[in-house]
């Protein structure tokens, strides 16, 4: 009985200095007292440290390096005094947040982003970078709005496709969209061809632009030139002027003798008197001029003169004259036909249309050739049809055309063939709506073209439509340059003249 007291006795002695071992080693972790000795501290400021408690760890990449010795309020604001080990070295572009382990976890303080070039702080520096990360529970206030906007989106959703018809509508909307996703990929896929040509010729004319620019920057150096050749004869003709002024004001030569002597004056006058005499005489009616004047009929006859002057200087403020050029890409074949149009324009309501086309589709002629021969007692016949395709061939345009507000009218040579055409006009010109009909022959069907054509610039425009309707429709689309008389005078003028010695 002795011996199991004595057991017993030594079995609680080493569980009570257990449990006190482990009393006093929770003690040392909760004041931190396990970390090194060799210790420096540093001071940071947040605006708010909820959850954050003294003794909580301080960490840089998930490593601790230290605690949190005191938590202070100074001048509205939290303030902490971070304890770091000796062995660790914090820069002054530190930045310190306030994490948490989790979404209950326990708050810590993290260092991060320190670099190298920046310099060490030392025992009671201040860490003037800190950033407080947001609080779960403004989080959780965030999610908990989000989520009534979604209930408050949720219910006007049902209340519109709630029900048999609003089952319906959306039924059909999906199958409207299933629909025009397999036009479009349709559309895209016949295309295709035709929208790189497009973009490639597109990057051909920038090319060439661009070619044009530079092969013109000598012109346009030119013309800077010679403004600045003009402003310094300008400024030397007008030191000239200064200089002739103060000669007739100090009285040198003819005319300042004439400012300055009254004897010229007194010569004046008298001068001035004849002219008075001469013109009481031209109104009397005396003499060559002064039948000229008093005259009707001289003056009849002179202001037809002059009318007719008038209306003919007219007829040349009037007339008008542009150079168009533009290039068209058939859709179905890949051609590229090209125009070039002469327009002259003598008034506002007509105008004249000459060009040249090149059309590398060409035209296929069919030719019947009949002959009879003598067989069996009576004739025969035998016919032969060829067909001939005319490529690359050029065509002319020779056309007169007639407007009336928005509307013109245009007839003549459309491609080497009689035709008529009609335009549209929108956008104060901008914008031209035309079609065109030629090529009547008797055995095939007429040539029906009608497209669109755009200025988005002064000088260029984009052209798109369709050609030859009646027979294999295709669609095309290009762009064109057009130059006015104005704009041809300049490059005229800016343009380098060679000169030969």
């Amino acid at each position: 009985m002795a011996f199991k007291t004595s057991t017993e006795i030594k079995v609680g002695a080493f569980v009570f200095i257990a449990l006190v071992g482990l009393a006093y080693m929770s003690l040392q972790i909760g004041s931190g007292s396990f970390l090194a000795k060799n210790t420096y501290d540093l001071v940071v400021f947040f605006d708010n440290v909820t959850g954050l408690k003294a003794a909580s760890p301080v960490e840089i990449a998930g490593i601790e390096i230290g605690r949190v010795r005191a938590i202070t309020l100074e001048e509205g604001r939290a303030k902490l005094i971070l304890e770091i080990s000796d062995a660790v070295k914090v820069h002054s572009d530190t930045v310190a947040n306030i994490k948490s382990r989790g979404v209950l976890g326990d708050k810590f303080v993290e260092l991060g982003g320190g670099s190298k070039e920046a310099p060490l702080l030392a025992n009671g520096d201040l860490l003037r970078r800190s950033d407080r990360s947001a609080d779960l529970e403004v989080l959780f206030q965030k999610v908990g709005q989000i989520a009534d906007d979604i209930g408050v989106v949720a219910k006007s959703v049902a209340g519109v496709f709630g029900g048999p018809q609003g089952e319906h509508d959306l039924r059909l909307t999906f199958h409207s969209l299933r629909d025009l996703t397999v036009s479009l990929n349709a559309m895209v896929q016949k295309n295709v061809e035709s929208v790189n040509l497009i973009v490639e010729n597109l990057k051909d004319f920038s090319g060439d632009m661009k070619h044009l620019s530079g092969t013109n920057k000598r012109g346009i150096d030119n013309i800077v030139g010679n403004f600045e050749v003009a402003s310094a004869q300008m400024r030397s003709t007008l030191e000239r002027v200064n200089s002739v002024l103060e000669k007739i004001d100090q009285g040198e030569g003819a005319v300042g003798r004439m400012v300055n002597d009254p004897g010229m004056g007194e010569d004046l006058r008298l001068a001035v008197a004849s002219l008075e005499s001469v013109a009481a005489k031209i109104d009397e009616g005396k003499g060559t001029l002064g039948k000229l004047i008093n005259d009707d009929t001289t003056a009849k006859e002179l202001d037809k003169a002059l009318e007719g002057v008038n209306k003919y200087l007219e007829k040349q403020d009037t007339f008008r004259t542009s150079v168009d050029f533009r290039s068209e890409v058939l859709a179905d074949s890949g051609n590229v036909k090209s125009y070039l149009d002469l327009t002259l324009q003598p008034g506002e309501d007509h105008y004249y249309i000459l060009g040249v086309v090149a059309d590398p589709e060409g035209r296929t002629r069919e030719t019947e050739t009949v002959s009879r021969t003598w067989a069996g007692g009576g004739y025969q016949e035998t016919r032969e049809i060829e067909e001939k395709t005319e490529r690359d061939k050029i065509a002319f345009n020779a056309q007169m055309a007639k407007r009336w507000g928005a509307i013109a009218l245009r007839g003549g040579l459309f491609e080497s063939t009689g035709g008529v055409g009609a335009d549209y006009y929108l956008w104060d010109d901008r914008l031209r709506l035309y079609a065109e009909a030629f090529d009547f022959d008797k055995d095939d069907s007429p040539h029906f073209k009608a497209g669109a054509r755009l200025y988005f610039l002064e000088n260029f425009y984009a052209t798109a439509g369709m050609d030859d309707l009646a027979n294999d429709a295709s669609f095309f689309g290009g762009l064109g340059l057009s130059f006015t008389d104005d704009d041809l005078k300049y490059l005229m003028s800016s343009a380098p003249v060679p000169s030969g010695n």
